[in-house]
């Protein structure tokens, strides 16, 4: 078992590296080391089980572009995709992706804080074009740009 002082110095040495190697430049790469870290310990993953990408779909060119983040279950190989739609903020939460039930678009379907969050959300029946509920949805829902251009859910821009 690794201590929490061994722990939080890996989480530095990983930005740090992260800010020097990261093929986004420096401000773009510890905003994806520290989406890493954070998103790692929330769900209890080691930092190699979290991979991260610029979000090209939601992409501007203002400071805390999105970050999309996978994870990786040791367990089962499952993955799971993540929106931290401004990572330069540490508090927002993180937006789980998945398809929209009318268009199957990769939408955020719930917003994960931390390990039961995810839970609460995979204890939930998937969702179905009939059943959508708007209100236990993340409001980012509506007007995500991973919608269609012809689901009734996307907004029209």
């Amino acid at each position: 078992m690794t201590s929490l002082a061994e722990r939080a110095h890996a989480a530095a040495a990983f930005i740090r590296h992260n800010n020097v190697i990261s093929l986004h430049g420096p401000y773009r790469g510890e905003e994806h080391a520290r989406t890493t870290v954070r998103l790692a310990a929330a769900l209890g993953l080691d930092l190699d089980q979290i991979t991260t990408t610029p979000d090209w779909l939601r992409r501007r060119t203002t400071p805390g572009e999105p970050v999309m983040a996978t994870a990786i279950c040791p367990d089962t190989g499952e993955n799971y995709t993540f929106l931290a739609r401004s990572p330069i903020h540490d508090d927002e939460p993180f937006e789980l992706l998945g398809p929209c039930p009318e268009c199957r678009g990769t939408v955020p379907l719930a917003e994960i804080r931390h390990l039961a969050d995810l839970g609460t959300h995979l204890a939930r029946p998937p969702l179905t074009a009939e059943e959508i509920r708007i209100d236990t949805l993340p409001d980012t829902f509506t007007r995500d740009e991973g919608h269609t251009c012809t689901c009734t859910y996307g907004e029209a821009l």
